[in-house]
C-alpha cells in the first residue's frame, strides 16, 4: 500500500503549535484549574457565582497562587507553554472574572 503525505501534513505551520501533544495536555490541565476556579454560572448578590466544590476551588486557587517554576506542570510554566500571561489570568481569577469556553 503506497501512502502519500502532503507537505501540509509534516510540516508545521506557527498557528498549529497548540496541536502538539504537550501543549494539549498543557491545555487540558488549564482548563479544569479553571473549571475549579469558576462558580455554577449563577451570579449572586456579591456578583460572585457560587462554589460548586470547596476543596476544588482551594486546591485550584492555591495553585494559581503559586509562583514557583520548579515543577514542569507549575501553573506560571503552563501559562508559558500556551502563551497565556499567567499574571493576567491570576487576576481575572481572583476577580472572578473567567468565563467557561
Amino acid at each position: 500500500m503506497i501512502h502519500v503525505m502532503l507537505p501540509v501534513q509534516y510540516l508545521r505551520q506557527p498557528g498549529r503549535r497548540l496541536a502538539e501533544p504537550e501543549k494539549r495536555l498543557a491545555l487540558a490541565v488549564l482548563q479544569t484549574v479553571l473549571y475549579d476556579c469558576r462558580g455554577t454560572g449563577q451570579r449572586g448578590a456579591n456578583g460572585r457565582a457560587p462554589v460548586r466544590n470547596r476543596q476544588a476551588y482551594d486546591r485550584a486557587m492555591s495553585y494559581v497562587a503559586s509562583r514557583d517554576r520548579t515543577w514542569p506542570y507549575s501553573f506560571e510554566n503552563l501559562c508559558e507553554t500556551v502563551g497565556v500571561d499567567a499574571g493576567s489570568l491570576r487576576e481575572r481569577l481572583a476577580r472572578g472574572r473567567v468565563s467557561s469556553a
